[in-house]
């Protein structure tokens, strides 16, 4: 499913639509990336849901939408986004579903 942005059969993908939708997601991981400059979670001074719910979004905008975006590398050019990321991922919970979510594809 690497590089596909749609379920099979949802139709040709309209190449302006998902230029926009790329633009858009790395306008949203610059926004993310000042507030992880300047702090280590989303809310407070801890991981909440506000960050957990993020790893779904990055799993799923990376692989699928940011995957052919010319120049893209997110550990380069978000590194505070990309290391919050991972210590998310890296928590015991989130790592366990990680790797259930990862054994059904």
């Amino acid at each position: 499913m690497e590089g596909r942005i749609c379920p099979p059969g949802a139709g040709p993908l309209v190449p302006s639509a998902v230029k926009r939708y790329q633009k858009e997601a790395i306008r949203v991981l610059g926004v993310l990336e000042s507030v992880f400059s300047k702090q280590e979670w989303l809310v407070g001074d801890k991981c909440t849901i506000a960050d957990i719910s993020f790893v779904p979004w990055n799993i799923g905008l990376i692989r699928p939408i940011l995957v052919n975006y010319e120049g893209f590398n997110f550990e380069k050019d978000f590194p505070a986004v990309s290391t919050w990321h991972k210590k998310v991922a890296e928590r015991e919970a989130i790592a366990a579903v990680l790797a259930i979510r990862a054994s059904l594809t």
